[in-house]
């Protein structure tokens, strides 16, 4: 699945930051954000066969992963967690061998009724390097742009989109359509700029592209 495009827009106030946690709490609370195992929903099989990684690669990365283990735990490492993630790719490759990749990648990736997540955190965790592809992937805001960050658009880049620094929802929502403002954002990055009316700040929109 590739980077997911998202927009979300929140109540105005003189602490952005707590607005974004605000809004993360919100989209965690309602659910919409997406797990692991709802990227299977919807996707046939062929497709994820076309996925698959050739046997001989996975074979490598195995042996690649217990020696790893061991010149690891010859030094004195505590090595438990890495082995079990080890003895997990094993019994995957194993299932690819015995029963094909689709079933293997169902009964990896498939969470089916296990429980929601208690927390963004734990949501988090969860996504791991997928992400949740929603606003969970950003943490927090940044006056300069960096991974997991959301950057306030300059006045500059406000001129150029919308000939003023205090644009309307209208003028957003002309831009969102036409994808202009996803092109101010890179991979795991966020914008945010506040929506004004009458002259007076009302909303903020925060825009970005996250997941995997």
């Amino acid at each position: 699945m590739a980077a997911t495009g998202w927009l979300y827009y929140c109540t105005y106030t003189h602490d952005v930051d707590f607005s974004l946690q605000q809004l993360r709490q919100m989209v965690f609370d309602r659910r919409e954000y997406t797990l692991p195992g709802d990227l299977l929903e919807g996707t046939d099989a062929a497709t994820l066969q076309k996925s698959a990684p050739p046997s001989s690669d996975l074979q490598k990365l195995l042996k690649i992963s217990q020696e790893l283990d061991q010149a690891l735990k010859g030094l004195g490492f505590d090595t438990t967690e890495s082995e079990k993630q080890t003895r997990d790719v094993g019994r995957m490759i194993e299932q690819i061998d015995q029963k094909g990749f689709v079933f293997a990648a169902r009964e990896v990736l498939d969470t089916g009724d296990s429980p929601a997540p208690e927390s963004i955190e734990a949501a988090l965790e969860l996504s791991a390097e997928v992400g949740t592809h929603s606003i969970l992937d950003i943490h927090h805001v940044s006056p300069t742009p960096q991974p997991g960050a959301a950057t306030p658009l300059s006045e500059d880049q406000l001129q150029t989109l919308f000939g003023t620094i205090q644009p309307t929802r209208a003028m957003i929502e002309s831009a969102d359509q036409s994808g202009l403002l996803h092109e101010y954002c890179e991979h795991w990055h966020a914008v945010y700029l506040t929506i004004y009316e009458a002259g007076q700040p009302m909303e903020y929109v925060f825009v970005g592209k996250s997941g995997d």
